[in-house]
């Protein structure tokens, strides 16, 4: 009687370390799909850039110009493009930096003109939709814009800076093919310190083990709405390639 006893006990024991590990299996499992997940993405943006620059020997005047890819790359003198996103669950924060010198660029008017940028973009996107067939987000956040042009008139250089900061809103996500093929796509408009901006991006990409690659095409415009700065408007469009790195 008391070695049947015994065995249940043996038994009720090995059915609970079997419950325990079961439990604990599945939450390390819920503790994994919710880790946080990082993409590193580097970039290249062939963008031509145009817009309209005022010119400071007639106050309160604006010239257009244009700069067309090959300018660019003839004139470049320093360039960093990048992007990331970090993402657990339905929440991901995202950033993405472009600073580009482009030297000796464009005559307008007479004028010779230089430009230096940077453009930083950050928020907080929740996706909406998550299914194997794809992502659709929607992202808050701020965009950040600094230009400095020089202009040189009659062999004299004048240099203005000039910033501004908008609140944006927008939709991020992918569309997957299959498990390899996806096609990502991003749109925000965002107000305050300008005018108005947006930006539009539409690609396709291929997935690896390390991470993807993608092709597409970017479109970024800014409306200045302060007649006393640098630039009017200044917009830069043209094809992406970017190598993204997951960890």
């Amino acid at each position: 009687m008391n070695h049947c006893k015994s065995g249940y006990k043996k038994v009720h024991l090995w059915a609970l370390a079997a419950l325990l590990f079961f439990c604990l299996g599945n939450e390390a499992s819920a503790e994994e799909a919710n880790s946080w997940q990082h993409e590193l993405t580097i970039y290249g943006w062939l963008a031509g850039i145009d817009g309209t620059v005022h010119v400071p020997t007639a106050p309160g005047s604006g010239a257009d110009f244009n700069v067309p890819v090959e300018d660019i790359l003839e004139n470049l003198e320093m360039i960093f493009m990048g992007g990331w996103v970090s993402k657990k669950g339905k929440w991901s924060i995202i950033g993405d930096m472009v600073y580009m010198d482009v030297g000796d660029s464009a005559d307008v008017v007479d004028v010779e003109l230089d430009i230096t940028s940077w453009v930083l973009n950050g928020g907080v996107g929740y996706d909406l939709v998550q299914t194997d067939g794809g992502i659709l987000a929607v992202v808050g956040g701020v965009r950040y814009m600094s230009v400095e042009p020089k202009i040189q008139v009659r062999g004299v250089t004048k240099s203005q800076s000039g910033n501004l900061v908008d609140g944006i809103i927008g939709l991020r996500g992918t569309i997957n093919f299959n498990k390899n093929w996806f096609l990502p796509y991003y749109a925000d408009i965002g107000t305050g310190g300008s005018d108005y901006s947006y930006q539009l991006f539409a690609g396709v990409g291929y997935r690896f083990g390390w991470g993807d690659i993608r092709l597409g095409y970017r479109h970024l415009d800014f409306e200045m709405d302060d007649d006393d700065g640098p630039m009017g408007s200044m917009t830069l469009s043209g094809p992406v390639f970017g190598v993204g790195f997951i960890f």
